[in-house]
């Protein structure tokens, strides 16, 4: 690409097409009218998903506490109103349950269900970006790699890959911290 316009500055020079999709485990879940919907609300990381015993809200971590993808017991004891406890299982598993009693539509479906349902939901609302910057300006992506970061990326970049029928993942050794790193080393001024 050698030329974008971005906030209305036209940029002229060489330079990659790179875009950022996400839909972070902070966002927030919410069951619209039957429909699962992910975002655009964040639950941020204060007070955070539910899971992290802050009073927070029913966020993309928590549906993945509630499937096993995150493992409390493989997190230190950082979560809580004096930071000194353990992720909250047990509490997004109990918000999730609200959820079904609350709305209807859920009724028949397990917590898991409803957990994975939202999940499903997120990976499509990152796929979508994805094939509208390629499929949808005729590029193959099934002979490209997916690259994700992000502390839940490589979570979510498989079921992400097998929806776009790509192949190969590629998971960054600091994809998790990538945005902090970058972050730390901008110039301030």
């Amino acid at each position: 690409v050698f030329e974008t316009t971005t906030a209305g500055v036209s940029i002229q020079a060489p330079q990659l097409d790179i875009h950022t999709v996400a839909a972070g485990g902070g966002s927030r879940l919410f069951l619209q009218n039957g429909l699962f919907v992910v975002g655009p609300e964040s639950a941020k990381a204060h007070p955070g998903p539910i899971c992290y015993r802050k009073n927070g809200y029913l966020a993309v971590t928590d549906a993945n506490v509630v499937l096993g993808r995150v493992i409390p017991d493989h997190f230190p004891n950082i979560f809580g109103p004096n930071e000194d406890e353990p992720l909250d299982l047990a509490g997004a598993r109990e918000a999730f349950q609200r959820l079904k009693m609350e709305n209807a539509e859920a009724d028949g479906r397990s917590v898991e269900e409803l957990a994975y349902g939202f999940i499903q939901v997120a990976n499509e609302a990152m796929c979508r970006p994805i094939r509208n910057l390629t499929q949808m300006r005729g590029f193959d992506i099934t002979s490209h790699a997916l690259a994700c970061f992000g502390g839940a990326g490589p979570q979510h970049a498989c079921a992400m890959a097998r929806a776009l029928g790509i192949k190969k993942v590629f998971v960054h050794r600091y994809g998790g911290v990538l945005s902090a790193y970058g972050l730390s080393m901008a110039d301030a001024c």
